[in-house]
């Protein structure tokens, strides 16, 4: 009812609900960094449970960062022995997404382990001393400020996470805190990456000396049957072709008694040149590489039968791929120790070899009708061994191996390798 100002009413009136404005827009704010919070944090954990190296890595949790603060630059600084590698990655509307690998000098580590000592929560970049975005994004003049997130894992350093773009970049305390939250999942994927990476090296130098193994034990026993065949041999066959000789003088002079006794030295020495000649041909057959792989199983499966007393069969594949020579040596001696462990410890009546290919694999099985055995139970050195034999064979084709054995139920020796890394040409 009194007079009054319209305009200080309009200003009193204003006063009091831009602060309410301002409340409003930080709680909307708030609310839709924690809706991002949770469902961010789901597809980066999703992206570091499915990719284990670390430029995979890289490439998907950068992307998913530029995105969520709008900046159009990020990078990974790893430390290093002799510096540091940097994966970097460009955000562009017009040009899509780019990624990069280089690395930085020793000093840009040093200024990020001074910065990180007491203090691990993302720091803006522009706060630090001693280091330069330009270090981290060379000729990129639109990464002018940004902010740092320290890699820790277990108390170790690992390096940093960079994320940048103009002069005016500012985030919230919660904006931060999500990005510290970020940090030690990706500290932890990226210490998961370099384990992956480093038994994967591990891996190929294991893969690398066990061919050498190989190779080398295989060299050796072709010389060592090239020896015994040409000395020991030839010696024993000598020796009969003489006893055959004295035979023949000694019947001429009709001492039965000392016939029968030469007779009896001459089946001992057949006998012995015949194990020899099995021997040697366990040691290296000549037709695994004259006549191929399916001819030597062929030739050794009737030998192992014969010598057991075994009903046998061989399945092959009509017409049999061309195989490496690494590829025939390691199968035929997958299936010589699987046949060693049926002789030994089976008790086997049949025994059957099965070899499938289709045009993606190569699939062999060794099949016997023996008393089998109890995988848990199993305390055979000699079987384990022999088991670990074939399966690092196989794991060097690049293939599976499994056994499958039942108590009075036989036993199943089998194997699938990728074709196409066994065929020749």
């Amino acid at each position: 009812t009194k007079p009054f100002s319209p305009v200080a009413l309009t200003d009193a009136i204003k006063s009091v609900l831009k602060p309410q404005a301002r409340d409003e827009v930080a709680r909307e704010r708030r609310e839709a960094i924690e809706r991002l919070q949770l469902s961010t944090l789901h597809r980066i954990s999703d992206i570091l449970i499915s990719a284990p190296v670390l430029d995979d890595l890289f490439a998907g949790i950068a992307e998913k960062l530029c995105g969520l603060f709008e900046f159009p630059h990020c990078a990974l600084v790893l430390s290093g022995d002799n510096g540091s590698d940097v994966y970097t990655f460009k955000r562009a509307s017009s040009r899509g997404k780019s990624t990069g690998r280089g690395s930085a000098g020793p000093e840009v580590e040093a200024a990020l382990l001074q910065a990180f000592a007491a203090n691990r929560r993302p720091v803006k970049a522009s706060d630090l001393e001693g280091f330069s975005l330009g270090a981290i994004f060379a000729e990129t003049p639109t990464a002018e400020d940004g902010y740092v997130l320290p890699l820790y894992e277990r108390n170790a350093y690992l390096g940093t996470f960079v994320i940048a773009g103009g002069s005016g970049v500012n985030l919230s305390m919660d904006e931060e805190d999500l990005l510290a939250t970020i940090a030690n999942q990706v500290a932890a994927a990226v210490a998961r990456a370099r384990l992956h990476e480093s038994l994967r090296e591990d891996e190929i130098i294991h893969r690398r000396l066990l061919h050498q193994a190989i190779t080398v034990q295989e060299s050796e026993r072709r010389r060592l049957a090239a020896e015994i065949h040409d000395s020991i041999v030839q010696s024993l066959v000598g020796v009969s072709y003489r006893l055959q000789a004295l035979e023949k003088k000694l019947a001429a002079a009709d001492d039965g008694v000392l016939t029968g006794d030469i007779r009896t030295v001459e089946e001992q020495l057949d006998t012995s040149i015949k194990d020899l000649r099995d021997l040697l041909l366990g040691l290296r057959p000549p037709m695994l590489d004259d006549m191929g792989l399916g001819k030597a199983l062929e030739t050794h499966l009737k030998n192992f039968a014969a010598r057991n007393r075994v009903q046998y069969s061989l399945q092959l594949p009509e017409p049999m791929p061309g195989l490496t020579r690494d590829a025939r040596i390691n199968l035929f001696r997958i299936v010589q120790e699987a046949l060693n462990n049926v002789e030994k410890h089976a008790g086997a009546r049949h025994v059957t070899i099965e070899v499938r290919t289709t045009p993606q694999k190569l699939h062999l099985a060794v099949r016997d009708d023996g008393k089998g055995y109890s995988r848990t139970r199993a305390r055979s050195k000699t079987r384990n061994l022999g088991i670990a034999s074939m399966k690092e064979r196989t794991e060097l084709l690049g293939g599976s191996f499994e056994v499958k054995s039942e108590p009075g139920r036989g036993t199943v020796v089998a194997l699938d390798v990728p074709l196409r890394q066994i065929v020749e040409g």
